[in-house]
């Protein structure tokens, strides 16, 4: 069942075109994160979604009711929104309770049905008995969760979050992802957040759409996004890549055969010879190894830098293109930098893109 639908969405402020005929489906029940650099109109749609802003074109609708179109605009009140801005925003001057139950204040709910509502939410998201307490007397963590707890309070038929844990330390970050995605599942939300943070959104999500200039690249699950990237955008934006530009001289079942300035590589893709392309792998898949596989590209190790499960050695293939390869501590032989490599990877784990899209 969607929940959420988007359909040929536009939005620009002047000349500016922020929103370009974007579309998005979002299930009952899931959390979507909006991936994207920024300037990509990712705030832009959100807040188009909650009614703070009006679309020039396209419709939203909430389940089935139609809340931005032609002659129709439901204001946030009305939406059954709830929304997280990136700092937060709690009220400085409010107990943790009163913050939670401003938005039922609000909806003229009496005071002990207020109570009991706060009290089940602030206990969901683990700060039962903190209600008297002032947000200047919590954590980072903990105000980030009272700011979820007081968008929940009003049950809401989708939950929006702007960058919820930018403001977090590093650590706190990390935990408050995997807590976070749980609060969402337990509580049932459906729920779209927006990062520009890769393993934000591949750690809390079930889907990822990935904006560009205002539109949606690809929409995948993280582990689809990762491993089989639509564009050189996405696969660029999302994870470690080696880019090896070329020209296709051959296409044959869904593989094309591409003449590089570092040797003939093969790639999946449909291309026709002649095509100017990007050939990209993600750099788990290159091994140190001898020139027996269909892609195999000698060089001499730039650098080496050792990142705790995993060691990444960028290696020098000449003629100005370079590898990245990943290996792990359980690799016998760990290369050492200056000293000459051969990287090879499978066709199966090797896709060409246009090059008029390289970055």
């Amino acid at each position: 069942m969607t929940q959420l639908a988007v359909a040929g969405l536009d939005k620009s402020f002047g000349a500016h075109q922020v929103l370009c005929g974007l579309d998005l489906d979002v299930p009952a029940g899931s959390l979507t994160a909006i991936l994207g650099p920024s300037g990509s109109g990712k705030t832009t749609l959100l807040r188009v979604l909650a009614g703070f802003e009006h679309a020039d074109a396209g419709t939203v609708r909430i389940g089935s009711a139609l809340a931005d179109g032609p002659g129709v605009f439901l204001p946030p009140e009305r939406r059954r929104i709830g929304y997280v801005p990136q700092e937060g925003s709690l009220f400085p001057h409010l107990t943790v309770a009163a913050n939670v139950a401003f938005g039922l204040s609000r909806r003229k709910w009496g005071r002990e049905r207020r109570g009991k509502r706060c009290a089940e939410l602030l206990e969901s998201v683990g700060l039962g008995g903190l209600d008297r307490r002032y947000p200047h007397q919590l954590s980072g963590g903990q105000q980030q969760r009272v700011a979820l707890a007081r968008a929940l309070v009003i049950k809401p038929d989708v939950l929006l979050l702007d960058e919820p844990l930018s403001n977090l330390d590093a650590k706190l970050r990390e935990e408050m992802q995997v807590e976070l995605r749980r609060l969402l599942q337990n509580v049932g939300a459906t729920a779209i957040f927006v990062t520009h943070d890769q393993d934000e959104a591949l750690t809390m999500s079930d889907r990822v759409a990935v904006m560009n200039k205002g539109r949606i690249e690809q929409l995948a699950e993280p582990r689809e996004l990762y491993s089989r990237p639509a564009s050189l955008f996405a696969l660029n934006f999302v994870g470690l890549s080696t880019r090896i530009a070329g020209t296709v001289v051959g296409s044959q079942d869904g593989k094309v055969e591409v003449d590089t300035r570092v040797g003939r590589l093969s790639a999946m893709g449909s291309f026709i010879a002649g095509s100017p392309v990007v050939v990209a792998a993600r750099p788990e898949h290159l091994r140190p190894g001898a020139a027996l596989a269909a892609n195999s590209v000698a060089g001499r190790v730039r650098s080496i830098v050792f990142q705790g499960s995993r060691t990444l050695v960028d290696v020098d293939a000449g003629a100005g293109e370079s590898l990245l390869a990943e290996l792990s501590g359980r690799d016998a032989a760990m290369p050492r930098v200056d000293e000459e490599i051969r990287l090879t990877w499978p066709v199966s784990e090797t896709f060409a893109f246009p090059a008029e899209a390289r970055a």
